[in-house]
């Protein structure tokens, strides 16, 4: 009766820790910015930290339909506000004018809108411009007479050789990986108890089983 009641006791102690295995990666703490079924901005144009020569216009998409009644977008840069009108809203795209000309520097795009099934979105995108200098237009100039001059003696100078940097080159920091918690804590934790629970079930076995003059 003992052995039966021992093995009923260690079939249950499996059962649960194959059943915790079976639902840790469920617990695992998901990487930021990964859950599906939240609205999120998929593009921009332009893209987000990247070097334009000018824009005019921001184009933001994202995974859902956005409602055109809860919109706001603001674009601020070296000179301030960069907006020219409302932003419009086609489907999933939002787009808002900028006024031109775009000033050189960085630029940031404010955004907070609400998709069509009511999730709020926010966020910032920021761009640099990078506007090419207008090239002057070459000039006819009228020649003049100039006295001769007298010839001057030719100094040969040496040119200079840049001396390399002592500084040294900065090395990058390593940065920290952001992914979840790995669903095999929750697997080792449950392997652990399962094996605890066996472990003690077998010491109880055995001190049932032995004579009651040792057991003291």
């Amino acid at each position: 009766m003992q052995s039966r009641r021992f093995a009923t006791v260690v079939t249950l102690v499996i059962v649960v820790a194959f059943f915790l295995v079976a639902i840790a990666p469920a617990f695992a703490s998901p990487a930021p910015g990964t859950l599906p079924f939240h609205a999120r901005l998929v593009s921009s144009e332009p893209a987000d930290r990247t070097s334009v020569e000018t824009a005019d216009r921001v184009v933001l998409t994202f995974n859902e339909s956005i409602n055109p009644d809860f919109v706001a977008v603001r674009v601020s840069g070296p000179v301030g506000a960069e907006v020219d009108g409302a932003p419009s809203v086609e489907g999933a795209t939002v787009t808002q004018p900028l006024a031109a000309p775009l000033a050189a520097g960085e630029h940031t795009v404010t955004y907070r809108v609400v998709s069509n099934d009511g999730h709020p979105i926010s966020g910032t995108v920021t761009f640099t411009s990078t506007p090419v200098a207008a090239t002057p237009s070459p000039t006819a100039s009228t020649p003049t007479s100039t006295p001769e001059a007298s010839p001057t003696p030719t100094v040969s100078t040496a040119s200079a050789t840049p001396m390399p940097s002592d500084s040294p080159t900065p090395t990058p920091e390593p940065v920290a990986d952001e992914a979840g918690t790995s669903p095999w804590v929750g697997v080792g934790i449950a392997v652990g108890v399962a094996v605890l629970a066996v472990a003690l079930g077998l010491v109880w076995h055995r001190r049932r089983n032995r004579p009651d003059d040792l057991r003291d």
